[in-house]
């Protein structure tokens, strides 16, 4: 038997487990999925609910879950999940053939890196939107904490400020004041509610605020005074992060050129001249020096980069 037989092989038996993988996950929570459809209809029948209060029907304390709560994503934790594990198979059966067609020897290897690559790779796209639900939730925090503070000094206590925002602050940092309202309509002290409220708002304005409110629980200083200067503090940490932004963007732009530059610089010698690069292509090691060379590049773009990035 030829080795592309066997590699063939090889990679349908892959594919043929992962299916099998999925489908006994599927069938082995089937019946319990199916009890709690219908134990949630008959709650809906009675009282409808939100996607936000189906969160609080298990909690969950796994890395997943944790990037998840930061991305406002967590009540699709099932779905999303399934996505992960069906975007690490595709990965890995992708690589696979790549790596078959390329060399049959390689086929081990497409799988090895195959699979770490889509899992860590999904990962990375879900942070991506967590930093980019944080960063806007950053942004809003000075109006929310202003509103905060009129509420404040009207005379209506903390509870009332909450629900205020939940209603009238804009999204995406309504839903972690509402949620924060479920949490204590579900019997949990404010403390902790505020609490989980910080680790979802990954920010240190926002864990200022709850130092503050926590002063102001157990000394009696006057929150709307702390407040004020909060957002006055952070409305100036906001006009000090753009002009850095503004000294730095050269060094972030020239950064980004020697970080192309040596793709552009191959992409351009094969389209010149092919038979100049074509025999390096065609070389198995010569394959993988150029795959470790990639690897190398991007790591440093990634050095650089951090080094024309300040946190202000």
């Amino acid at each position: 038997m030829s080795k592309e037989m066997v590699g063939a092989a090889i990679m349908a038996t892959f594919v043929v487990a992962g299916l099998l993988l999925l489908a006994a996950m599927k069938s082995g929570h089937a019946d319990e999925l199916q009890r709690l459809a219908k134990h949630q209809k008959r709650l809906s029948d009675k009282a409808p609910v939100d996607g936000t209060e189906n969160i609080f029907a298990q909690q969950r304390a796994d890395y997943l879950s944790k990037v998840l709560a930061q991305a406002g994503l967590e009540a699709k934790y099932d779905t999303i999940k399934t996505q992960w594990i069906m975007t690490t198979i595709g990965s890995a059966i992708t690589l696979m053939i790549l790596a078959f067609f390329a060399s049959p020897d390689l086929l081990i290897l497409g799988l090895i890196l195959g699979a770490p690559a889509g899992a860590a790779g999904f990962i990375m796209y879900l942070n991506r939107l967590a930093k980019q639900r944080q960063d806007k939730m950053t942004e809003q925090l000075p109006q929310v904490l202003e509103s905060m503070v009129s509420a404040l000094r009207a005379g209506s206590p903390i509870m009332e400020t909450f629900k205020v925002l939940s209603e009238t602050a804009p999204d995406p940092i309504r839903s972690e004041f509402k949620r924060a309202l479920i949490s204590l309509q579900l019997g949990k002290s404010f403390r902790e509610a505020l609490s989980e409220m910080s680790t979802r708002i990954r920010t240190p304005d926002f864990k200022l605020l709850t130092q503050a409110v926590y002063i102001s629980q157990d000394v009696g200083a006057n929150l709307a005074d702390v407040v004020a200067t909060i957002a006055e503090a952070i409305r100036e940490r906001f006009k000090l992060r753009d002009f850095m932004n503004s000294l730095t963007a050269q060094g972030k732009a020239t950064a980004g050129f020697i970080g192309v530059l040596p793709y552009g610089i191959t992409a351009l010698t094969y389209v010149m001249t092919p038979g100049y690069m074509i025999p390096f292509f065609n070389h198995p090691i010569a394959r993988l020096v150029f795959i470790g060379l990639i690897l190398w590049e991007f790591i440093g773009f990634w050095i650089l980069m951090k080094i024309t990035t300040f946190e202000v």
